[in-house]
């Protein structure tokens, strides 16, 4: 759809444009399930870019076992240039039992603007317990992400293959 009819529909119209979308995304092995598609599209293309196995979607602690059995968690965020702070916030860490932690922020279109795999280490170092929510609170800071190995030339390979 172009802009000017995104406009024009109405909200049942869009709605069902999105679920068309989503589902059509799950068609092609993009997606897992029907929630908001950030997670599961970073999954998929860390699983890609590591050549690694996707978890069962029940699994708490990891997302992709790689071939070396290195187990990474993905975290995700839509975090354009020039938003604030709030829109590195990843979701809760509430286990620490994976190696590595892949994060991709995306920018409005989902392209990737920037992506990081992180030792567990360094994210410990900055995580926060938060008992409200029973788990740890990261953002994804320009220092954090320093603190990794830059994947995200490699996503965007993996992603323009989609």
């Amino acid at each position: 759809m172009r802009d000017e009819d995104l406009r024009a529909a109405r909200a049942v119209e869009l709605l069902g444009t999105y679920r068309a979308i989503l589902a059509e995304l799950r068609r092609r092995g993009i997606l897992r399930t029907s929630n908001a598609p950030t997670g599961d599209y970073a999954e998929c293309l860390v699983g890609a870019f590591s050549g690694g196995e996707l978890a069962p979607n029940s699994e708490r602690s990891w997302d992709v076992l790689t071939s070396a059995g290195v187990k990474i968690q993905v975290k995700a965020r839509v975090s354009p240039a020039g938003s604030g702070a709030g829109t590195r916030q990843l979701s809760v860490i509430r286990t620490w039992g994976f190696d590595r932690l892949a994060v991709a922020l995306f920018d409005d279109d989902y392209s990737i603007r920037t992506a990081s795999l992180l030792p567990v280490s360094a994210v410990r170092a900055v995580a926060r317990f938060v008992p409200h929510v029973n788990g740890y609170r990261v953002a994804a800071s320009d220092d954090l992400l320093a603190e990794g190995d830059d994947i995200t030339d490699e996503l965007r390979t993996v992603a323009a293959g989609r």
